[in-house]
């Protein structure tokens, strides 16, 4: 071809072949020119660079069929044309012989051709350049998937290092805190534990440079202990992920949570009782027995005083520590002055094939600070922990609708619980000097009246509260109460609708009602 090395081999346009002469179809007769001929396959040539008349087209090849025939050299050149063939023949035979003249020749060869060079206004046909791959260091979302399927696998074998392998085995302190949350998970009787992949929480998967490649992975824990949880509940982890470069093992370098269990805080140690199960720092071991004991106490009274539908926790799961660093690391951050318990509800799995849409809860978690100050008497302790097991039992009521429930039935309720035993007995002073004097409105407490930021006065408005609850079981019965406390977590803004069909009352009317009961009764 012509633009091909080696031109040479190209049969002169003005001497037909035999396979010229007989393919003429090639041409269309009506424009001399070819069908389907590419015009920028063909270089152009010009009369100063080849030894045709300048009038021949450059293609004039495919014309062949139509060329008139050439006359030979004339008889008196014949003994010249003869002697040059003889002199060419012998510079052949010479220079084939002769390796380096064929070197030579060759290297001429690979840069001449009997055309003449393209002119500047026809551009020449290049190869496509090939593209070389960039190297790219990856790690697939199959591959994370697996390992957290292999952690959940170790976890029910108790095989500690099949557990422990994903993790950078040069990270001593990741090592040691893994160990642990191992041994502290392999103490709770689950029914159900895996981890199974959620998605990217922040970096790439990839990097295209070939080096080392990081990512944040959102990782659940799929759990559900039995009694604790009424369906499989979820803990969501961010894993590190690292691959240093291609081929490099994947490695887990770091985890992370913003919403602590207490497996994830200490090393633990578990006393079970019928109702409860107690876990609590090794270092805590000789308190353990006793405050399990104290929580099964609040565990059998609450239970015994539900009066409410039959699906609810029929046992607790608490973490007790008088520890305030690990206390507040449970509440993932600084608690709130006078705080000393908490109940924190945890979320059903999305993907539970049995999950109620509108029961978003599967269960809760109670942590205990046993050493707050005016809480180490036995009944102070076993009273905090039915108001925490209150909070628990109700928890799974909550509903998806929008709304924050009104504080005076959530704490109302707790504190009614803690309270069913010493009512008429024992006020908070606080309170009956409050609704004896002359500041008391006759309301019931607001929201911001019972989170404020007056710790003393919350104490108040959560006691305040806790009268509300106790006025419509005594005015009402037990059975009216926990169907309005339970309506208004199923539907926070039917607070006034639960009320009127508990009541019967509009909520002005109850209010008055309540506060004429309570300045009798405090």
């Amino acid at each position: 071809m012509a633009d091909q090395p080696g031109g040479d081999d190209k049969v002169p346009a003005d001497e037909p072949t035999t396979q010229q002469a007989a393919e003429p179809q090639g041409v269309n007769p009506q424009t001399a020119e070819p069908r389907g001929a590419d015009p920028q396959g063909v270089e152009p040539q010009t009369a100063e660079a080849q030894d045709v008349e300048p009038q021949v087209p450059h293609n004039a090849h495919l014309f062949v069929a139509a060329a008139p025939a050439r006359r030979g050299p004339h008889p008196v050149l014949i003994p010249v044309v003869v002697l040059g063939a003889v002199l060419l023949l012998m510079l052949g035979l010479v220079g084939f012989g002769n390796p380096g003249a064929r070197e030579v020749l060759d290297t001429t060869r690979a840069h001449t051709s009997p055309a003449a060079p393209p002119s500047a206004a026809s551009p020449t046909t290049t190869a496509a350049p090939t593209s070389t791959p960039t190297p790219r260091t990856e790690i697939t979302v199959d591959e994370v998937k697996s390992v957290a399927t292999a952690q959940g696998d170790a976890l029910r074998a108790g095989d500690l290092n099949a557990f422990l392998a994903p993790y950078d085995q040069a990270k001593p302190e990741l090592l040691a805190e893994r160990r642990r949350v191992f041994a502290n998970l392999r103490l709770i009787p689950f029914t159900r534990a895996v981890f199974r992949w959620d998605g990217v929480s922040s970096g790439s998967l990839s990097t295209r440079d070939g080096g080392p490649v990081n990512a944040d992975v959102s990782v659940e824990f799929v759990h559900q202990i039995p009694g604790v949880d009424l369906a499989p509940a979820v803990q969501t982890y961010r894993w590190t992920v690292s691959r240093e470069a291609i081929g490099a093992p994947l490695r887990i370098t770091a985890v992370a949570n913003d919403d602590p269990q207490a497996w994830d805080l200490a090393e633990l140690v578990k006393v079970e009782r019928p109702h409860v199960i107690l876990l609590a720092a090794v270092a805590d071991r000789a308190k353990s027995a006793q405050w399990a004991d104290r929580a099964e106490t609040a565990a059998k009274r609450d239970l015994a005083l539900w009066k409410g539908p039959a699906d609810i926790p029929s046992r607790f799961l608490v973490f007790a520590s008088p520890d305030p660093g690990t206390f507040g690391q449970a509440y993932g951050g600084d608690t709130p002055e006078g705080t000393v318990a908490f109940c924190s509800p945890v979320l059903r799995d999305r993907d539970d094939p049995g999950a109620d849409p509108a029961r978003p809860i599967a269960g809760s978690r109670i942590t205990w600070d046993t050493d707050a100050k005016g809480m180490s008497a036995y009944d102070a302790q076993t009273g905090v922990m039915r108001h925490e097991m209150g909070h628990a039992l109700m928890a799974g009521f909550s509903g998806t609708r929008a709304g924050r429930m009104p504080l005076w039935v959530v704490e109302g309720f707790a504190e009614y619980l803690e309270w069913a035993d010493l009512f008429g007995d024992y006020y908070a002073p606080d309170a009956r000097e409050y609704v004896r004097g002359r500041s008391f409105p006759g309301k019931i407490p607001t929201d911001d009246q019972i989170y404020g930021e007056d710790p003393e006065a919350n104490g108040i408005n959560y006691h305040l509260s806790m009268t509300v609850i106790r006025y419509m079981v005594d005015k009402y019965g037990a059975g009216k109460t926990y169907t309005f406390v339970i309506a208004v977590y199923r539907e926070p803004g039917s607070v006034d609708a639960a009320l009127k069909t508990a009541t019967g009352l509009d909520k002005a009317t109850f209010e008055a009602n309540w506060a004429k009961w309570v300045k009798s009764h405090v």
